[in-house]
């Protein structure tokens, strides 16, 4: 496992157990690390996530740019289906 898999898996747990300011800042630790790695997959997991969570906390115009960000590395596969629909889903309601 990539350590920026390791990096977002621990983001996962920190919002799960509400710590929603810590969590943040360790999806944008995985977002600078998956880059480094080159592992696309977790970047846009990431980066859909994070986007998530600020669009949750009405820091719409950051959320915005993050999912349109993980857009453009649109795939046509089943393993990130759901990431790119929930994205999709929360621009629309921008």
């Amino acid at each position: 496992m990539m350590r920026s898999q390791q990096i977002f898996q621990k983001a996962l747990i920190l919002l799960d157990r509400g710590q929603l300011e810590r969590g943040a800042e360790v999806l944008r630790e995985a977002i600078n690390l998956s880059e480094i790695d080159n592992d696309i997959i977790t970047l846009i997991q990431s980066l859909i996530c994070l986007g998530d969570l600020l669009y949750e906390s009405n820091s719409k115009a950051e959320a915005r740019i993050l999912l349109e960000r993980a857009l453009t590395y649109n795939r046509d596969d089943d393993l990130l289906a759901y990431e790119f629909e929930r994205a999709k889903e929360l621009l629309s309601q921008m």
